[in-house]
């Protein structure tokens, strides 16, 4: 019968009844325990950081327990809780900085080279969205149905956010005329 040393003992149960269970992958002594069959190999480093290691997620707000990540998005990571019964979602934002919107850009250099639509299409698109308050969907639609062009509603949101800045500095150059 082989001798297991005094000091090694079960992480999970703290039981000291345990016997030889081979060796891992990096060679060092595997140990099983006979109460919770809890393996583990305690000469090995990695073995030992594990076991050290904080989680780097923030707990439940609601319940206080572990929590794992749901989702990562860009701005922001959605976390739940594991806990079942809580089953709690919430968001942490991430510290990072957010992009500006289209309408802050400034206007470069627009040339309507390689566009594929003629401007006349693309101010009518972009005047039904402004305007008719419609979403890129209907535009499309309503493009189709009176000019018999077929647009995609993506080319039409790629029209408005490469075209916001122009109109929004028309309309401030506007605005600043009325006033004075």
């Amino acid at each position: 019968m082989a001798i297991i040393p005094l000091n090694v003992v079960c992480p999970r149960c703290f039981s000291k009844n345990l016997y030889r269970f081979g060796k891992d992958n990096e060679g060092f002594q595997k140990y099983q325990c006979k109460q919770c069959k809890r393996q583990f190999a305690p000469d090995n480093p990695s073995f030992n950081m594990r076991s050290r290691r904080q989680r780097k997620y923030p707990d439940c707000p609601a319940c206080g327990k572990s929590t794992f990540l749901h989702h990562d998005y860009t701005y922001y990571s959605n976390f739940r809780c594991s806990d079942k019964k809580c089953n709690h979602s919430f968001k942490v934002p991430k510290l990072i900085n957010v992009k500006l919107p289209s309408s802050e850009f400034k206007p470069q250099n627009f040339s309507f080279k390689g566009m594929r639509h003629p401007l006349f299409i693309v101010l009518c698109a972009l005047n039904y969205y402004f305007c008719d308050n419609s979403t890129t969907r209907k535009v499309a639609q309503t493009l189709y149905m009176v000019h018999q062009v077929k647009v995609s509603h993506v080319t039409i949101s790629k029209w408005v956010k490469r075209f916001a800045p122009i109109f929004k500095m028309i309309a401030e150059s506007h605005f600043l005329t009325s006033i004075s």
